[in-house]
């Protein structure tokens, strides 16, 4: 049944009640939209930060954790007798007393200028900052009776700890026999090696 003109009129306000309630229903929807997307923007922001803040705490810690690494070895240096000016002196000590204790064969040596230790990944201080480490290139002519006499000898120089022995490289050739004679406890073996000595520099090391 069609309604009438009375009845369209008899609905007419309930019609506009509900206009007006599916509009607000729909504003209410948009804002609770827009609120919704503005606390999941507030909510990564805060994730982020919380993040951020993280990572700086971890930085700070992993600091920290080299700080008190590079002291405990700084302090072993110190106590090996690896800081200040390098000792040439008691490189040539040791050398001559370890060619005795060990009854090695003859030792030629020359000991370059000492200069900064450009090693990849080691990252100086400025002079005036800080320690630095420094190397002076020690170049050794040896002859051996084997190998082993080779290995004991670095053993024995880095043992003695007033530097950081650090071998760059060695080349072992076989000595010729011209004649045949000499026994067997000649030199068979010839060494030429170049071996870092680094000693930590403070800024106050002469």
């Amino acid at each position: 049944m069609m309604p009438d003109r009375a009845d369209l009129t008899r609905l007419r306000g309930p019609i506009a009640a509900a206009l007006i309630l599916v509009g607000i229903g729909v504003a209410a929807l948009i804002v609770s939209d827009n609120r919704l997307v503005e606390a999941r923007k507030a909510q990564k922001a805060a994730q982020d930060q919380l993040r951020s803040t993280r990572d700086r705490v971890a930085r700070v810690a992993e600091e920290e954790r080299e700080i008190r690494d590079n002291l405990v070895h700084f302090e072993k240096m110190a106590s090996r007798g690896m800081v200040g000016a390098e000792k040439r002196l008691e490189w040539i000590e040791s050398i001559a007393a370890i060619r005795q204790r060990r009854r090695l064969f003859e030792i030629r040596y020359t000991v370059d200028a000492q200069r900064v230790v450009d090693y990849p990944g080691i990252v100086q201080a400025r002079k005036s900052d800080g320690a630095t480490f420094a190397a002076s290139r020690l170049k050794l002519e040896m002859q051996l009776l084997h190998e082993g006499d080779l290995l004991d000898f670095l053993a024995d120089l880095a043992a003695a700890g007033n530097s950081l022995v650090t071998p760059r490289s060695c080349s072992i050739s076989r000595v010729e026999d011209a004649g045949g004679g000499g026994g067997p406890m000649r030199p068979r073996l010839r060494a030429s090696c170049v071996v870092d000595m680094i000693t930590l520099k403070t800024p106050d090391a002469a």
